[in-house]
């Protein structure tokens, strides 16, 4: 799966703009070594640990800002061009189906935007809030709670998103939340920056009952 990350990384980059997909920049990536020395496909553990099997996210959950969405794959359109949640869900977060799943070693993707031109604030919004040390909750489809805390929140310019800070590998595994930040440039339609979350693994365990009965946020939830 790291090999998969590492596909990405090399092919293009992210944007996040306010629309269904977002055209890959024609950048030069930084360069970075992989594990996998002899065989760039292996998607063994480099640093030997156990990790979960694989199971698509299917929530995420954190408490201390009130962030409680459903998760929906996200990959590359046929042009190449990287998919964002649509502009109509704007309660609706998604992960990138091409990386680790939550509790495999690597990091975690998911993006959600900040706003829609109808919703007002949306699933993300509450990201400029989360702290140093806040816990995060990924819901899994086999029922498994995968957590993380909240090490670092940085804003960077669009296009000088650290790619391999981002996206690349990881000894276990983490999380990365994305979202738009900074001013809103009214002549390209888009924030300048993207805030980017930053998450490592605490642990994992079986969902509880009192974890199958917290209700999402809503579509209604980010209407005015």
């Amino acid at each position: 799966m790291a090999a998969v990350i590492l596909s990405f990384v090399l092919a293009g980059g992210l944007g996040l703009m306010l629309g269904s997909v977002v055209p890959v920049p024609s950048l030069r990536m930084p360069q970075f070594g992989s594990p996998f020395h002899d065989d760039p496909f292996a998607v063994a553990d480099p640093a030997g640990g156990t990790w979960l099997d694989r199971s698509e996210p299917t929530r995420v959950d954190i408490d201390a800002v009130g962030v409680h969405a459903p998760l929906t794959a996200l990959g590359l359109d046929y042009e190449g061009n990287f998919e964002v949640p649509r502009m109509w869900r704007p309660h609706e977060a998604g992960w990138f189906e091409a990386g680790p799943t939550p509790g495999e070693f690597g990091p975690t993707v998911l993006i959600g935007h900040v706003d829609t031109e109808r919703s007002g604030p949306a699933v993300f919004f509450p990201l400029r809030e989360v702290d140093k040390g806040d816990r995060i909750e990924v819901t899994r489809e086999d029922g498994i709670v995968v957590a993380f805390k909240v090490t670092a929140i940085e804003s960077y310019a669009k296009r000088r998103l650290p790619y391999e800070e981002v996206f690349g590998i990881e000894p276990e595994p983490a999380l990365r939340l994305i979202t738009c930040g900074g001013a809103f440039d009214r002549e390209t339609g888009d924030y300048t920056e993207n805030l980017v979350v930053f998450a490592s693994y605490t642990g994992h365990r079986d969902a509880t009952e009192k974890d199958r009965e917290r209700l999402l946020n809503g579509r209604d939830h980010f209407n005015d």
